[in-house]
């Protein structure tokens, strides 16, 4: 099995450090002026969430002599596409982004920009999946599949209680029953942080179009602070345990 460097903020409690932390074929770097030992065998994974630092540090990989393998860069926003030729790795960079909420087994998606190599998409996936990882691949366009999709959701919702059609707990317990969803609209919303939907909300409008326009009653909410769980209060209130 080829080993792993994983390029990631010591202080962060990233989706990458829980699934990857302990398996012994990782190696782990939390500063980019480490960034040295690289061999032919190894995956790179660079997952720093502060843009700058994430594009730093791929300049950095992209600079360095004598080895040319895949790197899978999270997508904290943006394009694989633009980070590709930001850090000039071109082809052998594919972006990922993570399902925090699938853990068992945990899953991704590959985002395939318009320079990513077919080897590199498909080493990536293949090693990924050796970690039991469940691996989607979609086009890079903003938001990819899930993502997309939640954010669509709890946009449509917020429009649906703003106009007084049903209250936020009813819509909710709507799409729990009748949808069989795990979570409904909101609970979705406060878990993901409305800040990381309002933000997705932005992105999807400007590439994809008016119909991802940001309700503004998101928008007011991220606004006052008002984050979600991780702050004590998005669409519903919650208490020090995190729950409502």
């Amino acid at each position: 099995m080829a080993k792993w460097l994983v390029l990631c903020s010591e202080e962060e409690d990233s989706w990458v450090r829980r699934v990857l932390k302990g398996r012994p074929v990782v190696g782990w770097i939390n500063k980019v002026s480490q960034v040295g030992d690289l061999h032919s065998e190894k995956i790179v994974i660079a997952a720093f969430s502060d843009p700058d630092l994430q594009v730093q540090a791929l300049r950095t990989i992209a600079d360095h002599r004598g080895w040319d393998g895949p790197v899978a860069a999270l997508l904290a926003g943006g394009s694989a596409t633009l980070m590709a030729a930001k850090s000039g790795l071109g082809g052998r960079l594919v972006g990922f982004s993570p399902y925090p909420n699938a853990e068992d087994p945990p899953a991704l998606e590959l985002y395939q920009g318009e320079t990513s190599g077919i080897e590199a998409i498909n080493t990536l996936r293949e090693a990924f999946e050796g970690f039991g990882i469940r691996v989607f691949i979609c086009r890079d366009q903003a938001g990819g599949i899930l993502p997309r999709v939640l954010a669509s959701m709890v946009n449509e919702a917020a429009r649906v209680a703003y106009e007084g059609i049903a209250p936020v707990e009813k819509i909710d317990k709507m799409m729990r029953l009748g949808a069989n969803f795990p979570m409904g609209p909101f609970e979705w919303a406060d878990k993901m942080g409305l800040d990381t939907v309002l933000n997705l909300l932005e992105r999807m409008h400007a590439e994809l179009g008016e119909k991802y326009r940001p309700h503004p009653w998101i928008r007011r909410k991220v606004e006052s602070g008002k984050l979600g769980i991780k702050s004590g209060e998005g669409f519903y209130k919650y208490n020090s345990g995190g729950r409502p």
